[in-house]
Formats: structure tokens, sequence, C-alpha cells
């Protein structure tokens, strides 16, 4: 469940009108589980798990130096539009675009600050008016269309974007003040996390001059997130203000990042070109498209003895030759990065490949509820049942997939299933299954009191 806490910035004025005012917690909490349904039902999502495992990781470390209790999400949308967007109750989401057109650690972070800052002000509820006759499923899935660029994700929201939506989108759009809050604020959290000040000035100055070149092609995040020159001015004072000394963060983990998202698109960009590459780069980009070369992972891991994309990488490929060397490899880097769900969910499909899945089951059964991202852990875990069979326990750990998500209604239809074909004879699964159902009817009764 995401959780929320109130809190204001005390030094800011209340921008909303009489008839605009700050929605509850339990609404937002509702809001905010309908809105990462709404996106996970509609938009083409990356799944791939080392890609969010580094994004989250950025974004878990611009929210520490928020002072908040809120549980922010942090997803990637495959669109190659240069845009980001903060949604109800911290979801946040970074269009792959927006990642492939950073050129430092630094920069991209700049920006996921920025969108945190949008949510620790409370800039959409203090603009955003609730009407209880469409409903908060409804609601949100017009706030996810307007703020990814699509109008119609779904069929029959251009209705309600007709009938009420106009509004909504009105209420949505950023403010000047509303960016100069959040600039002024997010400069604030990247730089108390480390990394340069600067990065936002100078990323946001960079796209607009690139985008004076090309006037039919302006970037999507220029059109959300408008610039003047004085915002410039503004956010570099901002930066020399905070009397940064940080250097830029190394762009190693982020040009392997960009390196995978090519892979998965099957991109032949002349960025991906093999001369604009390093050899350990090079190294990384063959063994995701290539048969694997543990020769030069190793010279790779000994150049980059911090960087833990290579060492993922040498276990995948060790996993393949030598799968004993591959699984203990898997289990060091577990214990070396616990709190990374992408190396569990390699490790699980390293067993799974070889045949090995019930230890893949007991494995994902085990790590899973450590973690706050339990959406594609589970919904691993459901295939591995499906696979073997066992079409129960397969409903089961899809509907805990889907409550990860937000996704109630689907979860509670799950479970119905999963009860409809338990055996009496097996008592404690059906217990966990009634327990699980009661969980959920609570939380759709809280959803229709507030919904």
């Amino acid at each position: 469940m995401l959780i929320t806490t109130n809190i204001y910035a005390s030094n800011l004025p209340d921008l909303g009108s009489s008839d605009q005012k700050d929605y509850d917690i339990q609404t937002e909490t509702n809001l905010g589980r309908a809105f990462s349904t709404a996106i996970y039902q509609h938009y083409d999502l990356v799944k791939d798990t080392i890609v969010l495992s580094y994004i989250r990781r950025i974004g878990k470390k611009v929210v520490a130096q928020t002072g908040e209790k809120r549980h922010f999400s942090f997803h990637v949308i495959n669109n190659d539009q240069i845009n980001a967007f903060a949604g109800p109750n911290g979801v946040i989401g970074i269009h792959t675009g927006l990642i492939t057109s950073a050129k430092s650690e630094d920069e991209l972070a700049s920006v996921i600050a920025h969108e945190i800052a949008h949510v620790t002000l409370r800039h959409l509820s203090r603009t955003y008016e609730y009407h209880s006759n469409i409903g908060v499923s409804n609601i949100a899935t017009i706030i996810a269309a307007i703020l990814i660029g699509s109008q119609n994700p779904g069929a029959g929201i251009a209705t309600y974007i007709g009938a009420t939506g106009l509004t909504i989108q009105n209420q949505l759009k950023n403010s000047r003040i509303h960016e100069a809050e959040a600039d002024y604020t997010g400069i604030k959290y990247l730089h108390k996390s480390g990394y340069n000040a600067h990065a936002m000035a100078n990323f946001f100055s960079r796209l607009h001059q690139e985008s004076q070149l090309y006037e039919h092609k302006v970037p999507e995040i220029l059109l959300t997130h408008p610039i003047t020159q004085s915002r410039l001015a503004k956010s570099e004072a901002r930066a020399f203000q905070l009397d940064n000394k940080n250097t830029s963060f190394k762009k190693a983990t982020l040009r392997l990042i960009q390196l995978r998202l090519a892979s998965l698109n099957n991109e032949t960009k002349n960025y991906y070109k093999k001369s604009q590459l390093s050899n350990d780069e090079k190294c990384y980009f063959d063994n995701l498209t290539k048969k694997g070369n543990l020769k030069c992972l190793k010279i790779a891991i000994k150049n980059h003895p911090e960087e833990r994309l290579y060492k993922i990488q040498q276990a995948k490929i060790l996993a393949d030759y030598s799968p004993s060397k591959g699984y203990r490899k898997f289990r060091y880097l577990a214990e070396l990065f616990p709190s990374d769900f992408s190396i569990i969910y390699s490790f699980a499909e390293a067993l799974e490949k070889n045949g090995h899945t019930k230890q893949a089951i007991k494995i994902l059964k085990t790590a899973t509820p450590k973690f706050f991202y339990q959406h594609l852990l589970y919904s691993k875990l459901s295939l591995l049942y499906a696979n073997e069979k066992q079409t129960s326990k397969s409903y089961y750990y899809e509907a805990l997939s889907s409550l990860n998500i937000g996704n109630v209604k689907k979860s509670i239809h799950l479970i119905k299933q999963a009860q409809k074909i338990t055996p009496k004879k097996n008592p404690s699964f059906l217990k966990k299954l009634n327990l699980l159902s009661k969980q959920l009817e609570s939380i759709k009764k809280l959803n229709k009191t507030k919904g």
C-alpha cells in the first residue's frame, strides 16, 4: 500500500482558491492506486528489472532528502519523448526518451528531483478539483492521459475528457509559479543527494538550445515545463547559493542502461555505434545482444569494481555455462545489494532457464515480501506456478502482483477464481486466500467511500 503524509512547505504561498482544497490522505491514496492501475493498463511500461532498479535507486536517493514518509513509486514509460511526470500519491513516471537523452546521471536525477518536488509541494492536489460524479478511477485515467501525453489511452476516455476533462487539463498545466517552486526545491534535493546542483539548469538549457535547431521537434518536456531565460538564471543562482562543490557523477551506469534500452528496443542508432563506446561498454552491449563473453566481462569488472551491472551480466552468463558458479554469484550479489530486486528476478530467470523451477519458486517466495516493488516478482512467481500446473497458486500470486500496482478489482477477481478451484483438503492455502480476500474487500470499501 502507498501511504502518504501531509507535509507543506511553510514558506510557500497557498495557490489554491477557496473551492480547490487539498484532498485528504485516503482520497490521495485511492487516486494514486487508480492512477498506477491506469498507467499499467493503458501504456507501454518498461518491465526490464535492471533498468527499473537503476531509476528507482536514483529516486530513492533523492526522496531520502525530502523528509517525507510517503512511499514514492517510480515507473519507466517506453516512449521516446523526452519527458517525465508526477502523478497522484507520489507516482513518478520517466520516459525512456529522457533516459537516453541525459548526458550524466546528474542530469537524469535533476529531472527526477524536479518531479519529486512537485509532489512534496502538493502541486497536483493544490490544482485538482475533484468531480465526485465521475469517480476516482476515471479521474485517475484522465490525469494519466494528460500527464503522459495521450488523450485517448482507453475506450471511452474521450467522452470523459469531453465532459469534464478539459477543466482538469487546464488545472494540471504546470504554472510558472509551480515550475519555479519545483526548481527551487528540486535543486535543494539534488544537492543534498550528492548530485551536481547545476545539472538541472544545464540539462534544460541544453535541451532548449537543441530545440532551437529543430523547431518542429521541440522536446515534450519543454512544452510541459516551459523554459525562459529568467527561469534558467534563477536555477543557476539557486545552485550557486548552495555552495555546490560536487562534481558530476560518472556516467558509466547511465551509459550501460542506455545500451540496455537500445538492445531491448532493437535500436541501431548512430549513438550506439561501437566506435563511440569504450571497450568495456562494447563488452556489455555484445553480452546483451550476442553470445556471452566472460573474458571481457572479467576485465570490465576489474576496471569498474563498483559497477553492479557488469557483475549481474557475468552471473547470467556464468549460469548458462556453469550453473553452479552462476548461482553462487547471484547469491553473493543478493547479499551485496540486498535492496536490488533485479538480482533476485535475474536469479529466478536463470534457474527457470535451466529447468530448476521449484528452486526459482522458493527463492521468489522467500525474497519478494522484503521488497517494496513486488509486481514483477509476483508476476514471475505466478507464471512459474502456472508452468507447474498449480493454477490456484498462480491466481493467488497474480492477485498479489496486481495489488502491488493498485489494481484491486483484478486482484479480487483472481482470488475468487482461486477460491473456486482450491480443494477443501488444502485448508492452509484456503485460509490464505480468505485472508487476502477480506483485505481486498476492505480496500474496495474505502475506495467506494471516497470514490
